[in-house]
């Protein structure tokens, strides 16, 4: 028989390894997109008019693929080079807003500790999926002066999900972190900078201020790390952005994109952050770059 100290550490390192378990209940299944025909979905149906929406074809493919053939007023920011009012830069000059997507994960923390050290403030658009396995990383993240913001419950391209899907995805990941944080979210990153007008339309009667990001210049591609992409070739082509960036005018801030699910990615924030310093680029959140003080919808209790 072990000792019981070392049955219980046994059992603590298997939950470590094993936090994919969902710790608050009462949550759908997690990485799926959420059923429309719950109660909870229907009640929150019941409060929007979506009857406006535009009639736009939905997309396909999970990361969705582009329509093959162009359609009115559809303006998708991926296919169609058409952002909209999605915000591409920030109100602040000479500013660079930091984000990571899709977290939180086991690495996140460590991410933490680094921007605890450098004393930034970034934003972090979190998935719901994530947010109920892990919801003290969530708390630590705006303990520690993050802004946190939606990535939705399943890291679905939007544009090939029904206006009612939209909807749940927004709203199960809202109620995870108001459950979790007592904020509700108001700004959001469509799954792949997946969004057309349709997407937005919804988006807009939810409250929210959608966020993409500055182009191909500052996507990183972080995600491909380590093998479809070095580091190396990932901060040369930094530096050039930055450079080009600190050539122009600087009246607009930079948002860059950056993930938080694998250590390589980590190591790469690590890389980054010492060039915008040395360039003295203020580096901070979104709502930071926006001067958005309370960068969350109000909560109305009743």
């Amino acid at each position: 028989m072990l000792p019981l100290s070392s049955l219980s550490l046994l059992l603590l390192a298997l939950v470590a390894v094993n936090a994919d378990i969902q710790v608050i209940p009462g949550y759908p299944p997690i990485d799926q997109v959420p059923e429309t025909n719950s109660p909870q979905v229907q009640a929150w149906l019941k409060k929007i008019d979506l009857t406006r929406a535009p009639k736009i074809p939905l997309g396909e493919g999970d990361p969705p693929l582009c329509p093959p053939a162009p359609f009115p007023g559809r303006c998708n920011w991926i296919c169609d080079q058409c952002p909209a009012n999605d915000l591409v830069n920030c109100r602040s000059r000479n500013t660079w807003a930091i984000t990571f997507d899709d977290g939180p994960h086991v690495v996140t923390p460590t991410l933490l500790d680094f921007l605890k050290t450098e004393r930034i403030s970034a934003s972090f658009f979190l998935v719901g999926s994530h947010v109920v396995q892990r919801p003290d990383t969530v708390r630590r993240q705006i303990a520690e002066g993050h802004h946190i913001a939606s990535h939705t419950w399943s890291h679905r391209g939007l544009t090939t999900l029904t206006n009612e899907q939209i909807v749940a995805e927004m709203k199960w990941t809202e109620k995870a972190v108001l459950e979790v944080t007592g904020r509700r979210l108001k700004y959001v990153r469509p799954p792949y900078g997946d969004i057309d007008n349709r997407v937005r339309f919804v988006l807009k009667k939810l409250g929210y201020t959608v966020v993409n990001w500055s182009g191909d210049d500052f996507g990183t591609d972080d995600w491909k790390l380590p093998d479809d992409i070095t580091e190396t070739e990932i901060v040369d082509k930094f530096t050039e952005s930055l450079d080009k960036y600190i050539a122009g005018s600087r009246s607009k801030g930079i948002i860059s994109l950056e993930h938080d699910f694998d250590v390589p990615m980590i190591d790469l924030a690590r890389k980054l952050v010492p060039l915008g310093r040395a360039r003295n680029i203020t580096i901070t959140s979104v709502a930071g770059c926006q001067r958005d003080h309370y960068p969350y919808q109000r909560v109305h209790h009743h």
